[in-house]
């Protein structure tokens, strides 16, 4: 059986879980991978990624503030690959990735650090305050950073320096600065457009090639946003409020939100979508999972998984069968 077939998706617990799941319209199997004895309050799952095109490793950043570690997972042969402490910077993982034979780890101080053989190689600085750290998959040797009054800023892991850096919108009406604080990053396809969503309510669209300003800026009124996920829409994402709110945003020209995605009881902590199929997968704190369609809205499926939910990797080609 080809490892694909395995599991569609891995989520991670704050209680340090790490399951797969198989899922379709009528059923659902999910299996804790991690041996849950050997599970402490120190494995907290902040953060995950796929580790490869083929989605064959998944890179897990876990840990509190004071013990933090790698873990990587190889799906092929079900089995844990890699495993190494992560304690050189104070802070939680907040972003992880594969850069060649580096793995990437990003934490709250701001230090990036790039691994090679469990040892620090390379130590980049960037601001204080990070909250979210992103490679572009489709250009991979740029990452971008961003969190509270940590502007985005790209990255150039090749030439080693900072190729971008936003600038803040104009002051409100009060002639007041606009707080940042920048909870999720991505880069919309094929394009050089990269969108962020905020705690503040907001979310942006910036083109490096334009403007250091965002080209769009959407605010959505009294929501917290803590995640986002590119959609199988051109220039459309999808974005998660700690309040349980779900909205497709079209980013296109003025800018708009659209749909708005019912069902949640707490905050919306991951969101994923397949490249091509129209679903929306999340996970929150209530510690479900749930399924929508994009277009119709409607919930198709949704499963108890027993642990307040923090993370997630779901596999491109996810089809949701009958």
């Amino acid at each position: 059986m080809n490892f694909k077939d395995d599991f569609d998706m891995f989520v991670g617990g704050k209680s340090g879980v790490f399951k797969g799941v198989k899922i379709d319209k009528n059923k659902c199997i999910a299996k804790n991978i991690q041996n849950l004895v050997s599970i402490t309050k120190d494995h907290e799952v902040t953060t995950m990624s796929w580790g490869d095109d083929d989605e064959k490793d998944v890179l897990i950043g876990c840990g509190s503030t004071e013990n933090r570690s790698v873990k990587v997972y190889d799906s092929q042969y079900s089995a844990f690959s890699t495993s190494f402490s992560c304690n050189v910077s104070p802070g939680k993982i907040r972003g992880i990735s594969r850069y060649n034979d580096f793995i990437i780890t990003a934490v709250e101080s701001g230090d990036i650090n790039l691994w090679r053989h469990s040892k620090s190689i390379r130590v980049i600085k960037t601001n204080e305050n990070l909250h979210a750290m992103r490679q572009n998959k489709f250009n991979n040797n740029i990452i971008a950073t961003g969190g509270k009054e940590h502007p985005l800023q790209l990255h150039d892991l090749e030439q080693d320096k900072i190729t971008f850096k936003e600038k803040n919108v104009r002051h409100d009406w009060l002639e007041m600065r606009v707080p940042i604080w920048v909870s999720d990053i991505g880069f919309l396809t094929d394009s050089s457009k990269i969108a962020t969503c905020s705690r503040y309510g907001y979310v942006r669209l910036y083109d490096p090639l334009v403007q250091k300003r965002p080209v769009i800026n959407i605010d959505i009124k009294d929501q917290a946003l803590t995640t986002l996920a590119i959609a199988p829409k051109e220039n459309h994402i999808v974005v998660g409020s700690g309040n349980g709110i779900m909205n497709l945003v079209d980013l296109r020209k003025p800018g708009k939100v659209l749909n708005t995605y019912k069902g949640f009881v707490g905050g919306i902590t991951a969101i994923s979508c397949p490249k091509n199929n129209p679903y929306i997968v999340s996970v929150g704190l209530d510690r479900y999972l749930r399924i929508h369609n994009i277009n119709t809205k409607e919930l198709l499926q949704k499963v108890y998984l027993t642990s307040r939910l923090s993370s997630m990797v779901l596999r491109s080609e996810f089809v949701l069968k009958d």
